[in-house]
């Protein structure tokens, strides 16, 4: 009988040593919307005369695996975390659990309009009332993670290990579902049996969509659509002959960007564009009693597209590029509660 994916269970947990697979529970279950591992055998050419035209198997010479996981944006039944919260640390690179006042919040208690209701560097091992994802300039620990995933035929599973972020893509488009989508790449995979298969990931919590929310842009109030913000992460393998395939995987350099569509009011953006100028972004949505927010204080516009199809209102796309605030040291935050 062919494998259903709605019988897919999908479990991520952090490792202690890279590519050792870690130890899974059943909060380690992530609710996922799609969950996709590819498996890869790297082959070597063999390198003798073989008496033969025909060409000899390669020999394997490691075992890696890349594919995506992409979630609903919601917090979790029991604390301020998102659901899935490993990826979007390991995606950003650092968690942190601000304090208690209000200013530390990134707007979730206020509008966005003063700097005070973005964003306050939350006092380290403070516990607080939110909680706080955030992209670093600085030496941050590189999570790798180990994936595993059920199928509905039970106790068969795939692990993947050795697994780093490369990529994560928050979108929030108007009336519909806000999701987080991650790439993967991983330094091994294997396949195994007779494991008990957990519960499905259940909560009693809504997920956010994208309605009655906040979005400011160089300090101005903006009806947006299709908000879209990108964390790539270039990432380098480290191999050695003391090691089965790559010793490691680190993250070299970090770019971000993002986009949205507005409807055209003036030609402002045009003119940010061709000086450069420096703005910021602020956006945030509730569900019941929760919020999640992003602020990204420095940022740069670098592309304007006009649509003027025939009898339609004029929308303007807005590509950007978040950069590190000078004075600050801040580049980007996803907060949650």
């Amino acid at each position: 009988m062919a494998l259903k994916t709605r019988g897919i269970i999908t479990q991520v947990a952090k490792e202690t040593t890279f590519n050792t697979l870690a130890t899974f529970t059943s909060d380690d279950v992530v609710k996922t919307i799609t969950a996709s591992l590819n498996p890869k055998v790297d082959m070597v050419d063999r390198k003798c005369l073989s008496c033969s035209v025909v060409k000899e198997a390669g020999i394997p010479v490691r075992y890696t695996a890349d594919g995506s996981v992409e979630v609903e944006i919601e917090v979790q039944d029991t604390s301020t975390d998102l659901i899935g919260s490993i990826l979007y640390e390991a995606g950003f690179g650092k968690k942190e659990l601000p304090a208690t006042d209000t200013g530390c919040l990134i707007g979730l208690e206020g509008d966005g309009s003063t700097s005070a209701n973005k964003i306050s560097k939350p006092d380290s091992g403070v516990d607080g009332t939110a909680t706080l994802y955030e992209v670093t300039d600085g030496d941050v620990e590189r999570l790798s993670l180990s994936v595993r995933k059920f199928f509905d035929s039970g106790d068969a599973v795939i692990d993947t290990t050795g697994v780093v972020i490369s990529q994560v893509s928050l979108k929030f488009s108007q009336a519909d579902i806000l999701t987080a989508s991650f790439s993967l790449e991983g330094a091994g995979f294997a396949q195994k049996d007779g494991l008990v298969k957990p519960a499905c990931a259940t909560t009693a919590v809504l997920p956010f969509v994208g309605k009655n929310g906040t979005f400011t842009f160089y300090g101005t109030s903006v009806d947006v659509s299709d908000l879209q913000i990108d964390i790539k992460n270039t990432i380098t393998n480290v191999e050695a002959l003391t090691s089965e395939g790559f010793s490691d995987k680190l993250i070299v350099e970090k770019e971000l960007t993002g986009s949205f569509k507005c409807l055209l009011t003036d030609f402002s953006y045009l003119t940010k564009l061709k000086n450069q100028t420096v703005g910021e972004l602020f956006t945030k949505v509730d569900a019941d009693t929760h919020t999640v927010g992003v602020y990204a204080p420095r940022l740069k516009i670098s592309d304007v597209q006009v649509t003027d199809d025939s009898g339609k209102l004029i929308e303007v796309s807005i590509n950007f590029t978040i950069e590190k605030d000078t004075t600050s040291g801040n580049i980007l935050f996803l907060g949650s509660k």
